[in-house]
């Protein structure tokens, strides 16, 4: 089920992509279950604190890799990339280890080495789209 959502999600932005000059779209980065993926802007209206999916900034960390980090991959449990902003802040323990999942970054709240805070005026809508 996960597969077949990803290929529709990618033949989606597929069409998207060519319907749209390139100049268009801005790609950009961020990891979600411990994996890469791709993403772009779109104009679309997020009313401030209607986020359905945790999408973690990490703020300190002193590894050059670092991304957004978002809680669901496309697929089950998502809900189309309507992201609910979380700001993590590097508090204690090594700001130079990569988090690329919310597993880890659960993990290092729990220990107290990060600090969260909810950014709802922040909420946004952006596809996620494997990186390949």
């Amino acid at each position: 089920m996960r597969r077949m959502f990803v290929a529709v999600l990618a033949t989606a932005a597929v069409a998207v992509t060519l319907a749209a000059p390139v100049a268009a779209k801005s790609f950009g980065s961020l990891y979600a279950e411990g994996e890469l993926f791709r993403t772009f802007g779109t104009p679309a209206t997020v009313p401030p604190g209607t986020g359905t999916d945790p999408i973690y900034t990490i703020a300190g960390s002193t590894n050059p890799d670092q991304l957004s980090v978002a809680r669901f991959a496309p697929g089950p449990g998502s809900h189309g990339g309507r992201w609910a902003v979380y700001h993590a802040t590097w508090v204690g323990g090594d700001p130079s280890q990569l988090i690329t999942s919310t597993e880890q970054l659960d993990a290092l709240v729990a220990a107290g080495d990060l600090s969260v805070v909810r950014d709802p005026i922040a909420d946004f809508r952006c596809p996620i789209i494997p990186n390949g």
